[in-house]
C-alpha cells in the first residue's frame, strides 16, 4: 500500500469515529428528551383523568335523573291518553251513531242538535 493510501484511509476512519460519536451524543440526548416527553405526557394523562372522574359522575346522576324524569313523565302521558281515549272513544262512538252521512262536523252538529232537544 502506498503513504497516501494508507493517508486516506486514516482519515476516513478519524472521520467515521467523530461521526459515530456525534450521532451517539445526538442519540442519547434525544432518548433523554424523549423519556422527559413521556414523563409530561404520563403526568398530563393522570391529572386530566383525575379531572375528569368526578365530571362523569355527576354526568351520569344527571343522566339517570333525566331517565327517571323521562319514565315518569312517559307514565302519566299514558294515565292521561287513556282517560283521553275513555272519554273521547264513548263521545266519538255517539257521534258516528248519529250522522253516518256526512262528515265529522256534520255528525257533530247533529249530536248537539240532538242534546239540544233533549233538554
Amino acid at each position: 500500500m502506498s503513504v497516501t493510501l494508507e493517508f486516506i484511509l486514516i482519515i476516513f476512519i478519524i472521520a467515521l469515529i467523530i461521526i459515530s460519536v456525534i450521532l451517539c451524543i445526538y442519540l442519547s440526548k434525544l432518548m433523554e428528551q424523549t423519556a422527559e416527553t413521556m414523563k409530561s405526557l404520563q403526568e398530563l394523562t393522570d391529572l386530566t383523568k383525575k379531572e375528569i372522574e368526578p365530571a362523569l359522575k355527576s354526568m351520569n346522576n344527571v343522566l339517570k335523573t333525566v331517565d327517571n324524569v323521562s319514565i315518569v313523565t312517559n307514565r302519566q302521558f299514558d294515565t292521561i291518553k287513556k282517560i283521553l281515549t275513555t272519554l273521547l272513544g264513548a263521545s266519538c262512538v255517539a257521534l258516528t251513531n248519529v250522522s253516518n252521512k256526512g262528515g265529522f262536523f256534520s255528525g257533530l252538529i247533529s249530536g248537539l242538535k240532538l242534546f239540544k232537544k233533549r233538554r
